[in-house]
This record gives structure tokens, sequence and C-alpha cells, in this order.
């Protein structure tokens, strides 16, 4: 597909490009009537010119939030033939924009809705397969069947978009938990005091900063064999007003996860719980809900009490939770709420013309995201032939990544282990103490783009 000429649509700070062969007219959002039982990327029917046409949202096409369509700045953008009986509904319209040959970079991606690149200034432009993006719309099936309200609330919950969870692996199997059911994750090298005449599953009790907190081997009772080794992890939950300890072999990544990642739902009695399947390329990861979580403090209620006060004074302490990674010889760390996922090292694609500080592009479930170089913002050597990960992140400029040799941990930070730093200019904005001060982490400044000049 040869593409000569674009319209520009912006969804938050990212640009993506229609090919004008398709653009009728751009519009004010008119009076729009919802479908029943409509796939979600139909926001429903309009009357354009004394037709009735079809309105979808553009952003849900490419796996994005919503458009609301009640901004000033909402467009309804019509179709010519062959997709005259449909029309978008977008965020934003920009101008149009004539394209060389050596302004574009098509992507070797025949199954996806992005299928090239386009180096405008120092904006990267997408290029959008409309037909293909619109042909990937799935019809809703609906099955007449009894559904209990527990497992309505569960399905509710599990369905929601775009939301973080943390991977990890007990034996061969990867699970996920929601990233907003954690407090923090720890080293197994914590001190734990065994319980006697505790359940199977009860490792003991720690002592985690004057608050007593009882550790359960979430692969004991989920009946995994254990994996011992330097890579074990403690994850630290609250629920219930209870704060609960759960060993696991070790973590994965972080991974943000769509409800289209979500293949089921089913009950699995003997652990009294209900799991996902998410999907994830070749991989099946079981979703872990507050049901297993529910399932351990019952069983071990006369063990773990409730502790309401010192988890508020624990709230108190805790200013952040961070995500800490290596980058040469030495640790650095991202606040967690500026990071989307954590995933392995893929392809890049180099960019022409690109700012210095710019790797490339790789493309995420149909997304173009920019790859940032921390290594050449902060003069360090990459690795070669390491098994690095990518960190990406959430910035004013859209979703950024950046290679990091390994990520270390997950954790939340108190503020007596923040120290401010003033040595570094807008690089960093704090030295963290951990481990009483024997172990120094550099903490990233906020909206980390800005940190590598020219990314968009």
């Amino acid at each position: 597909m040869l593409i000569e000429e674009i319209l520009i649509v912006r969804h938050g700070g990212i640009s993506f490009g229609i090919s004008t062969s398709y653009i009728g007219q751009i519009l004010r959002v008119p009076d729009i009537t919802a479908l029943v039982l409509s796939p979600p990327q139909v926001h429903g029917l309009c009357a354009v010119g004394g037709d009735i046409v079809t309105v979808l949202d553009f952003n849900l096409l490419l796996g994005l939030s919503a458009c609301e369509g009640n901004s000033q700045k909402n467009r309804v953008v019509t179709l010519v033939s062959p997709l005259n009986t449909l029309s978008l509904l977008v965020d934003e319209v920009g101008v149009s924009l004539g394209i060389s040959p050596d302004k574009i970079e098509y992507l070797d991606a025949s199954e996806e809705a992005i299928i090239a690149i386009v180096h405008h200034g120092d904006e990267l432009i997408q290029v959008v397969d409309l037909e293909y993006a619109i042909r990937c719309i799935h019809k809703v099936t609906v099955e007449s069947q009894s559904v209990s309200e527990k497992v309505a609330t569960d399905i509710k919950r599990v369905v929601q978009s775009h939301e973080r969870y943390l991977v990890f692996k007990m034996g061969m199997a990867e699970y996920a938990i929601l990233i907003d059911n954690l407090r923090e994750i720890l080293h197994t090298n914590i001190a734990i005091t065994p319980i006697a005449g505790a359940n199977p599953e009860i490792e003991g009790v720690m002592l985690l900063r004057n608050e007593l907190i009882v550790v359960a081997d979430l692969r004991r009772f989920s009946e995994v064999t254990p994996h011992i080794s330097d890579k074990n992890r403690i994850m630290i939950v609250e629920r219930q007003g209870k704060t609960l300890g759960l060993i696991i072999d070790e973590i994965v990544d972080i991974h943000e996860f769509s409800h289209s990642d979500f293949d089921t739902i089913h009950d699995r009695r003997d652990a009294n719980q209900t799991f996902g399947i998410i999907k994830h390329g070749e991989r099946l990861i079981s979703l872990i809900g507050v049901e297993l979580i529910d399932a351990i403090l019952l069983q071990n209620e006369e063990l773990i009490v409730t502790n309401e006060v010192v988890g508020t004074e624990e709230k108190k302490l805790q200013s952040m939770e961070v995500v800490i990674f290596r980058l040469g010889n030495e640790e650095y760390a991202f606040n967690i709420e500026e990071v989307a996922e954590i995933i392995d090292m893929t392809l890049v694609t180099p960019v022409v013309n690109a700012p210095e500080m710019v790797d490339g592009v790789i493309n995420i479930r149909g997304q173009i995201v920019t790859i940032g170089s921390l290594y050449k913002r902060l003069g360090i050597s990459p690795p070669v032939g390491e098994d690095q990960k990518i960190i990406i992140c959430h910035t004013s400029q859209g979703r950024v990544g950046f290679f990091v040799n390994m990520v270390s941990d997950v954790m939340g930070i108190s503020h007596e282990q923040m120290h401010k730093d003033d040595s570094e200019g807008e690089t960093f904005s704090h030295i963290l103490h951990l481990d009483e001060g024997r172990r120094l982490v550099l903490l990233f400044n906020p909206d980390i783009s800005k940190l590598i000049k020219g990314v968009k």
C-alpha cells in the first residue's frame, strides 16, 4: 500500500496518520444513537447528509482508551467507498500532510494495524491500516445462561481494560496479579520465624519496619513444588485490613493487559478461587484474584490478625513504590506510577534522522513505541549479549521504552529512605538509601521523556 498523503489524528501525545484516500468529510460530533449488543468499537449510529452511518471509536480500534465524544476537539471523520457506510470518532484532527518517500518507513507487519511510521520534524506519526483495523472488529455473541452475582462481579473486575499486572513464576507456569493488590515486594533473605502447629503453607512470621507479618508459601498453597533460589521473592498484600506475605519462585515482568487479552474464567474448586486465563502471544498466564488471598486468610484467620493501626502508620511512612533496575554496574529506579509494563528484549527498528538519544522504535501489540537510550544519556556502554529488558513508561509525550540490563526489584520506599539529590540537575530527584544505607539507588526525575532530548 503506497501512502502519499495522510490526515493526522491525535490521541493525547500520540499522533496517528490515516491515508487521505479514505477521508470524506470532517464534522463536529453530531447526535449519536448507541446500539445495544454492538462490539465495543462501535460508538453508535448518526445521520450524515441524509444517510445513516456507523460511528466507530478510532481509539478503541487501536486498543487505546475510548473517545468520549463530548470534547470541543472531538470530531467525526466520514469515509469514502468502500468504507462509506462508516465514520470515525476521534479525539482531535490535525493537518493533512504530504509524504515524501524518504520520510516514511514501512514496517514488515502484515498482521498489525500500524503499517508505517512517518518522521515529521521531531514527531513520529504512526500510519494506520484502516481496513485491517476495521476487519479486526468481531461481532458480539450472546449465549443464554444463568450468571450468579459473584461470577458477574468477577467478570466485571477481570475485563477492565489496560490494567497493570505483576507477572511471576511458580514451577513451570506463569501467573499474574494486579499491581493494585500489592504493597511491596521483598527478597526472601529477610529473617522468618517458624510458627509451631501452623498450616503447611505458613512459612512463619517476619518483622518489617516494626510490623509483624505472617508469611505464606503461595506455591505450597497452590500445590506447586517450590523452586528455592536467589530469585525467590515475597509479595506483600493487604486485604480486609490484614497484611500477608506470599512467597513465589521469581518475578518475570510487569505488563499492561486489556480485556481482549482475557480468554475465559473458570472455577478452581480445589483452591476455592476463580482464575482467568490471559493469552499473551504464545504464553498462557493464570490470573490470580483476591479470592485466593481471601482463601489463605480464611484458612489461617487465627494467626493473621487485623492490623489497621499499623497499616495506617505504614502508609504514612511509605512514600512511593519503585521499579529498581540495573544500568552498567549501578542501580537506578523509576516511580512505579510511571511504568506501564516491562517486556523482554525485542527487535528495534532504527528511524532515519532520529534524535541522538533515540535508539529506534518497536511495535507492541500494534502500537509504535519510541525507544530512548538511558545508556547514552548517562554515558554508559550498553551490555553485549545480555538478556536485557525493556521498561515501557508513561510520559507526557506518550509511551517511551528504555533498555536496561535487568530489573532488580519492585518495592515500597519510605520518606526516611529518600534523600534529595541536587548534584545531577534534572536527571535524578532523589538518592534511595536501602538496606540501612548499604545500597544506594538513583531515582529518575518524573516525566523521564524530558531527559531524552528529542523523544516524542
